[in-house]
């Protein structure tokens, strides 16, 4: 088990690669995560036009299926896997998610202000839930499957694709019950541990990048106990 680069009564970070640090963890209760899901760079310039294959995508889909590979071991088949992705990148993600839970659900964020792109510019971005028919839910049956929350301003984000703490909030509040365990193995800025640590949730993060560990855990020192559950 790696030393934790930052720890309180309810945070836990961790720095380093997170198909390292993962097989380390306890059991958790729901996977909120922001994954790196670039895409190859357009490689073939050349003289000649080259069709695009899927194949191209392979990359992207390997190294995916092994961090869900490296995941599900570590949590609770009453848990929850919720990963943000993007219009190429879904495709790529739904297929090692598949495999390995029995329902899986496409929620959409609705950013409220239109963004970048072209022609057609984003307002929204993609999420995938996953979870096995023994998965607890505390949402009731009345959850909308799109989110209307505005994206964090980008002169207060504190990484280039920083979410807001009521997006993740709404995404921890049915899926987990106070005192269960949030893994997010790619976080960030620390947005997860800060929503997860205001609903009295326990919460581990890990990064590779120490810049963001550092800014992570000043966020979480910094933060007070919100109202919870």
């Amino acid at each position: 088990m790696s030393k934790p680069y930052y720890a309180d009564d309810l945070v836990t970070i961790y720095h380093g690669d997170a198909l390292e640090i993962i097989p380390t963890l306890s059991m958790v209760d729901l996977v909120l995560t922001d994954p790196p899901f670039f895409m190859p760079a357009q490689h073939y310039a050349s003289r000649s036009d080259w069709q695009r294959s899927w194949g191209d995508t392979s990359i992207l889909a390997a190294w995916w299926t092994t961090v869900v590979s490296a995941l599900v071991p570590r949590l609770r088949r009453t848990g929850h896997l919720i990963t943000f992705c993007d219009d190429e990148s879904y495709p790529v993600f739904y297929p090692a998610l598949y495999r390995r839970f029995d329902l899986l659900n496409g929620l959409v964020w609705d950013k409220g202000a239109i963004g970048m792109g072209s022609p057609w510019r984003h307002t929204h971005e993609l999420l995938i839930a996953a979870r096995w028919q023994g998965s607890r839910w505390a949402g009731g049956s009345g959850q909308s499957d799109v989110f209307r929350v505005k994206s964090v301003p980008v002169v207060d984000r504190r990484h280039p694709v920083d979410k807001p703490v009521d997006l993740l909030r709404q995404l921890i509040l049915p899926t987990t019950e106070p005192g269960d365990t949030v893994l997010d193995p790619f976080l960030g800025g620390g947005s997860t541990l800060t929503a997860a640590k205001s609903l009295g949730r326990h919460v581990i993060g890990i990064e590779i990048e120490e810049s963001y560990c550092e800014e992570a855990a000043l966020r979480c020192s910094q933060e007070v106990l919100g109202l919870g559950a």
